[in-house]
């Protein structure tokens, strides 16, 4: 986990380069997942309680990436729910206490609840353009087919039409808007930055990029050292190149987001990975010409979709292959059978309320802190008979830098695992109970980690995801 900083209550991650470092400056892998599917609608709550997080630190997550919601904050103009970001801001600190770092994702579906036929989340409805009729909002089941009536809505066209042009001064609220919530958030112990529009519409180099210039601005009055993290059109949520100029707003990460448009239209993994190889060659070479990290801020699949698993080792094993971050959509506390992730039917939640996982995610091993500069990574998750998971790490040691630490989810690899670590000077110690391998060494140069789960480890079984009741629990994280 990230060192805590006990003399100001608070620790930030920075940037150097293309990778993401802590404050020893090693170099730090962000993995994590998006809280929560139904904190999108009323009562915009992202858990139940602070018990909530507990899964998450042991599935080995080191970040969050928080839902933020503009109709929320400002149901109408100039007046603000503050106690939301108080809620917020308990949320941030219980994740925290728990080792878990938190990036403010600023979110908005198809411009709002009363834009995209209704069935859409974000922005108040006061934001929705003056010269349409906002619809009544329907985010229940009834509107699993959200991306068509998003794309279809001639007034979520137009209101981000006119939001661009700030029309009525909406867009004028919005940075002010943004601006105070950073500096209510800028002390928050945890937090590292801040997304700065999730999956928008609009001209990239026009109306989008000038847009993030604006909220770099504005976060930047009151709190200098955060993180910022971008993405490009909706457009590149299929695979689709960026069109973005390079960032000029200090340290900030390229955070695309990915859903193979073939698996959604088929309703099943294909099993190719054809799509797959083409977006990640799209993100790490906008990455790589930036100079920035990659940060994957949202991927997954539906748990019920045939091929789920699969298609979901497969996105992880190609963010190993880059060494790259990233938080799986999503982690939703209330997820149950009759309304599963509260929002337009989605079901991407990765566990039940019970704690127990769902066929879209297993937990993985992953360098979640270097000391020196990682070169390669692999994870084999072995399930064939007569095969065990097996791990390979390389990495150029600085042993000014300290300790490397590898999480392996004890599922996977409990004691008795075979550990093996190679180079100049080197030993490493195994603690199945806090699920990490932690390397060392008083001299530079290559090390090789090798480690061999015993064979006798089965995989993880998968509850029944119906047998859950309606959970309508609302407290504060």
């Amino acid at each position: 986990m990230f060192p805590c900083d006990r003399l100001n209550g608070w620790h930030r991650v920075r940037i150097r380069g293309r990778h993401f470092v802590d404050q020893g400056g090693r170099v730090v892998i962000l993995r994590g997942v998006n809280l929560s599917g139904d904190s999108k609608v009323p009562p915009f709550t992202p858990c139940n309680g602070p018990e909530d997080l507990d899964a998450l630190k042991d599935l080995g997550f080191n970040v969050i990436r928080l839902v933020f919601v503009w109709e929320a904050y400002e149901p109408s103009p100039g007046k603000y729910e503050e106690g939301y970001l108080r809620d917020l801001r308990a949320v941030i600190g219980s994740a925290w206490e728990r080792g878990i770092a938190t990036i403010i994702d600023i979110h908005q579906d198809g411009f709002s609840r009363y834009a995209s036929r209704g069935a859409g989340s974000g922005f108040p409805r006061w934001a929705v353009s003056s010269r349409c009729r906002p619809y009544e909002p329907d985010n229940g089941l009834g509107s699993r087919n959200w991306p068509f009536r998003m794309i279809t809505d001639p007034m979520m066209h137009r209101s981000f039409g006119d939001f661009f042009a700030d029309r009525d001064g909406v867009r004028s609220r919005y940075i002010e808007m943004v601006g105070r919530a950073a500096s209510a958030f800028a002390t928050a112990p945890g937090l590292i930055g801040y997304d700065l529009l999730n999956e928008p519409w609009g001209d990239e180099r026009s109306q989008i990029a000038p847009l993030y210039r604006d909220e770099a601005d504005a976060i930047r009055r009151f709190d200098r050292d955060a993180l910022l993290f971008f993405q490009g059109h909706i457009a590149t949520n299929c695979g689709f190149r960026t069109r973005l100029p390079r960032p000029e707003f200090g340290p900030s990460a390229y955070a695309p987001h990915y859903y193979c448009p073939i698996t959604y239209a088929i309703g099943r993994w294909h099993g190719t990975s054809l799509t797959l190889g083409r977006a990640f060659s799209g993100m790490t070479e906008a990455a790589r010409r930036w100079e920035t990290p990659l940060f994957v801020g949202e991927f997954g699949i539906g748990a019920e979709i045939p091929g789920a698993g699969e298609y979901v080792r497969a996105f992880y094993d190609r963010l190993d292959a880059v060494l790259a971050s990233g938080a799986q959509w999503n982690y939703t506390p209330r997820w149950n059978a009759e309304i599963r992730d509260g929002w337009n039917g989605e079901d991407f939640s990765i566990l039940e309320p019970s704690g127990s996982l769902r066929p879209n995610f297993r937990p993985r091993p992953y360098p979640r802190a270097t000391a020196g500069m990682p070169h390669r990574f692999r994870y084999d998750e072995h399930t064939g008979a007569g095969l065990t998971p097996l791990i390979e790490f390389e990495w150029e040691h600085d042993p000014s830098r300290g300790e490397t630490e590898v999480f392996v989810p004890s599922s996977v690899f409990p004691k008795g695992t075979g550990v093996e670590l190679g180079g100049p000077g080197a030993a490493c110690v195994h603690d199945p109970e806090r699920q990490v391998i932690v390397c060392r060494s008083n001299r530079a140069g290559t090390l090789r980690l090798r480690v061999v789960a015993p064979s006798h480890v089965i995989p993880l079984p998968t509850a029944d995801p119906r047998r859950n009741a309606v959970d309508t629990r609302v407290r504060v994280c």
